[in-house]
């Protein structure tokens, strides 16, 4: 249609015309404007936006106006995010709790599965959410890789601490012990953020989640560690023919993979005790760390990738 071909037109101008930060979201919308106006037939209609936007100045109001809208995605997506991983969290141990009851009538193994199945279904609703956390992080406001670094790791930080409060409300013993633990976490984290958010700017997309995911996998160990380490002792004596109340270190590196899958991956420590304290002592703050991993990373690398410019008209020559 030629109308609509001019109105196109008309509208790369107009885009030109703006600044590059701009430009992508108002190009989409109008874009969409113009396939309405093209829908219902309107072909003047089409002529008429498309010329009015290609000769009017930048207004700052409008660019006012986008810059609030991609103020307020940002927010709501930082914001969202991390009370979504704690949604994504309880729905995975409640979809776990009904397996384990309907497989603890069949089979065995259904105590021994229950840890994997939850981290399991964990991962993949979190990686679900980072889907969609990615998607809107590209319509987000652009800063440098730290601030987004920060901007991710606080909203976390507030959550985790309204959940505390909320169960140390409700008569939680112990509740607060996690904190240290979770405050580590989240100091580790903002580095990994920051390092993946610096990478993925210049490009290099692939390396981005390379070190981000090691720096998050290092920044949960470590969590892990501490809060054994905190918690639970090197040795304890032999009472009543029991095994000690303790854990050995020699088995830290393991303790967050432990606390995933519930194994020893055939090595002789952990040993099946040493796994029930930990696992007693951590029940949810590594699914709490898996749970955010996904988002957090997809938010980073999805915020600094660098976006195409829209493309502007083909030049005219100037008449002889």
């Amino acid at each position: 249609m030629v109308t609509r071909g001019v109105a196109a037109v008309l509208l790369r101008v107009a885009v030109r015309r703006w600044p590059v930060e701009l430009r992508a979201d108002l190009a989409r919308e109008w874009a969409a404007e113009l396939h309405e106006l093209a829908r219902t037939g309107r072909r003047w209609g089409m002529l008429r936006f498309a010329g009015s936007l290609a000769v009017s100045r930048a207004a700052t109001p409008l660019a006012g106006r986008a810059g609030s809208r991609r103020l307020g995605r940002t927010a709501g997506v930082l914001l969202l995010a991390p009370p979504a991983c704690v949604a994504v969290l309880a729905a995975a141990a409640a979809v776990m709790g009904v397996a384990h009851a309907w497989l603890e009538m069949r089979v065995p193994w259904a105590t021994a599965a229950q840890l994997p199945v939850w981290s399991a279904l964990t991962a993949l609703l979190g990686g679900a959410l980072a889907l969609v956390v990615a998607r809107a992080a590209r319509r987000t406001v652009r800063v440098g890789a730290l601030p987004t670094a920060l901007g991710v790791v606080l909203p976390i930080a507030a959550t985790a601490t309204a959940t505390l409060a909320l169960f140390a409300g409700r008569g939680e013993s112990r509740v607060w012990e996690s904190a240290p633990g979770l405050l580590l976490w989240l100091a580790l984290l903002v580095p990994a953020l920051w390092a993946a958010g610096a990478l993925a700017r210049r490009g290099r997309v692939r390396a981005a989640w390379l070190a981000g995911l090691l720096g998050a996998l290092v920044a949960a160990d470590a969590a892990v560690v501490l809060a054994v380490v905190a918690s639970i002792p090197a040795t304890a004596p032999v009472a009543d023919g029991l095994p000690p109340d303790a854990v050995d270190r020699i088995s830290a590196p393991l303790w967050l993979l432990t606390c995933w899958t519930d194994s020893s991956f055939g090595l002789p420590q952990p040993t099946e005790w040493e796994r029930f304290r930990i696992t007693d002592r951590l029940g949810v703050e590594p699914q709490f760390y898996l749970a955010c991993t996904p988002y957090v990373l997809a938010y980073a690398i999805a915020a600094a990738r660098p976006t195409a410019a829209v493309p502007g008209p083909e030049p005219v020559p100037a008449p002889a």
